[in-house]
């Protein structure tokens, strides 16, 4: 639909109040309250709550808050695309991703990708895993894999799966010593509080996989007295391949690793515990048909690691 002057009704949001949004705009409050007046006949309902000083958004006014966001952004977007065109520069697709997902993820998806959109320039964004939302809610980048996160006030995501979360021990460690438990089909290891004396290699606390792991040793009562941290994933599994202790990887990145015949796979928990994995992009915001594709060739290969979960957040 066609809306004549959204940024007048956007000014009147962002300041909450008719009158600095005038002052904002340079024009009269009874000229822009007759405006709005006009938007909501027009549009057949009210949209701001006028009984409330700051002014708040009716349900209604939510709804169109967000449309007029949206088309503002898709306005953007066209804008610069025909821009790149007309200069013949390269679309580009921005994808932000964990460095150690990057590594063991893109090495399978990218090339596909690369032969049906050879026209279209990717561009990586590799960063510790707290940072990927902010990347997305700011439009850095056009959408990121991970883990969903905690807050989700300027992101949707669509889920991938939820990923199994794998406990990864040296074969020749005493508490897996005579298991057969490779990756491919990792044994359930039991109770965790045979863990407490052992060293355990974590990410860092505040990270959304070490969250849930923590949450699980409180629900088991388990304490780990010799807690290993780091901020990579491939050192942890590296140190474990020397028996430097225990970690935890989620399931998807660990058939890259070069060292799986020295390491033994075990499932946590029953059912397994899994965390959902999604991509994430900023709310409102536009998915290019390049975007979309390539969120499609990471659904299409994560369906290896699906044990049944469902492909919708229930």
């Amino acid at each position: 639909m066609f809306v004549k002057n959204p940024e007048y009704f956007l000014t009147i949001v962002k300041e909450r109040s008719i009158s600095r949004a005038a002052d904002r705009l340079y024009l009269s409050q009874p000229y822009l309250s007759q405006y709005l007046a006009k938007l909501e006949a027009n549009l057949g309902v009210t949209l701001l709550d006028r009984s409330h000083t700051p002014l708040q958004l009716t349900a209604a006014g939510e709804l169109f808050h967000a449309y007029l966001e949206r088309q503002g952004y898709l306005d953007r977007q066209l804008e610069s695309d025909l821009r790149a065109l007309q200069t013949q520069k390269r679309q580009q697709l921005r994808i932000g991703v964990s460095t150690w997902r990057g590594s063991t993820l893109l090495p399978d998806i990218l090339p596909t990708f690369v032969r049906q959109d050879p026209d279209v320039q990717v561009v990586l964004h590799e960063a510790p895993v707290p940072q990927l939302g902010d990347l997305a809610a700011s439009s850095v980048t056009d959408f990121c894999l991970m883990h969903i996160p905690s807050d989700l006030t300027n992101l949707s995501y669509e889920l991938v799966m939820h990923e199994r979360i794998l406990l990864i021990s040296h074969r020749d460690h005493p508490l897996a010593q005579g298991l057969d438990s490779p990756c491919s089909a990792p044994l359930p290891f039991g109770d965790l509080r045979r863990l407490e004396h052992e060293r355990i290699i974590m990410l860092p606390e505040d990270w959304r996989l070490s969250k849930l792991l923590y949450n699980t040793f409180s629900v088991q009562s388990v304490e780990p007295l010799n807690i290993l941290t780091t901020t990579n994933n491939t050192t942890a599994i590296n140190l474990v391949a020397e028996n430097m202790g225990f970690t935890f990887l989620p399931e998807s990145g660990i058939h890259r690793t070069p060292y799986l015949d020295r390491l033994s796979f075990f499932t946590v928990g029953t059912p397994p515990l899994t965390s959902p994995l999604a991509v994430v992009y900023k709310k409102n915001s536009f998915l290019s048909p390049a975007a979309r594709t390539f969120m499609d060739l990471i659904k299409e290969y994560y369906r290896q690691f699906d044990r049944g979960s469902a492909l919708s957040d229930s």
